[in-house]
């Protein structure tokens, strides 16, 4: 089965413009010119170029130096929290603790405390039905008769 076609453009194309024999011209070539003379020899470069380098190259330098700072810093951190690591107490097989566990360590104060506010809260709802049951026995409201 062959194709249908729509004319000999696509949609959204126009028909190519035919010439006064009818036919479809051939694409033009283009003009043999030649490629323009540099004014300057290659490889230099203008005076407002090399000051628009200058500026991005002392941007760049700028930030890594900002950032070799804050790694710096960020090394002296690292630093005091292993000290403080190193002089917490050993245990386990015989390992020192890491950051991870002194971390963990001060949120598992948290977790003590919540879970001593819910065993308040459960012996709290415990003493309430204890005591609803036995007012309930002593003024006979339950009794089976």
């Amino acid at each position: 089965m062959a194709k249908r076609q729509r004319g000999s453009a696509r949609p959204g194309q126009r028909t190519p413009a035919k010439n006064a024999t009818g036919r479809i011209p051939a694409r033009p070539v283009a003009a043999a010119t030649p490629a323009p003379v540099p004014q300057r020899p290659v490889g230099t470069l203008t005076d407002d170029e090399l000051a628009s380098a200058a500026a991005i190259e002392a941007r760049i330098v700028d930030e890594e130096r900002q950032a070799s700072a804050a790694l710096a810093q960020g090394r002296q951190g690292r630093e005091r929290r292993r000290s403080a690591a190193a002089d917490a107490p050993i245990r386990g097989r015989g390992r020192a603790v890491s950051t991870l566990a002194v971390v963990a360590a001060d949120e598992y104060t948290y977790v003590v405390r919540d879970l001593r506010r819910i065993a308040v809260v459960f012996i709290g709802i415990f003493a309430i039905l204890f005591a609803s049951f036995i007012v309930t026995q002593l003024a006979g409201v339950l009794r089976a008769s």
